[in-house]
């Protein structure tokens, strides 16, 4: 029998890392928000819809061409980036030393 290869998993695509500085100007916001994104493996989930209406204000209002998806996806990664350090400990501090104590 001939044997599996097992390709890696694709990057993901993501917006260029910059440090988490402070946004200052549109530009900046721009640049780390409006990124376009490939996503190929997509999913859905349920928002607010009071703040899926004020993402699409921020977009229509500022004629940006890049897709809610990407928008939503930014600031979400930025998110995580920001408070990297603090959810690692945390989940860290909650795994269980032992999966199978015997």
């Amino acid at each position: 029998m001939p044997e599996k290869t097992v390709l890696p998993a694709p990057p993901m695509q993501v917006a260029a890392l910059r440090p988490l500085e402070e946004v200052s100007t549109i530009e900046e916001y721009r640049e780390r928000y409006f990124v376009p994104l490939r996503i190929r493996e997509k999913t859905s989930f349920t928002m607010n819809a009071e703040t899926l209406e004020i993402l699409r204000s921020v977009l229509q209002d500022l004629h940006e061409r890049v897709s809610m998806v990407s928008y939503i996806d930014n600031i979400i990664r930025e998110h995580l980036r920001a408070h990297r350090e603090l959810l690692n400990q945390a989940s860290a501090k909650q795994r269980r030393k032992t999966t199978i104590p015997l």
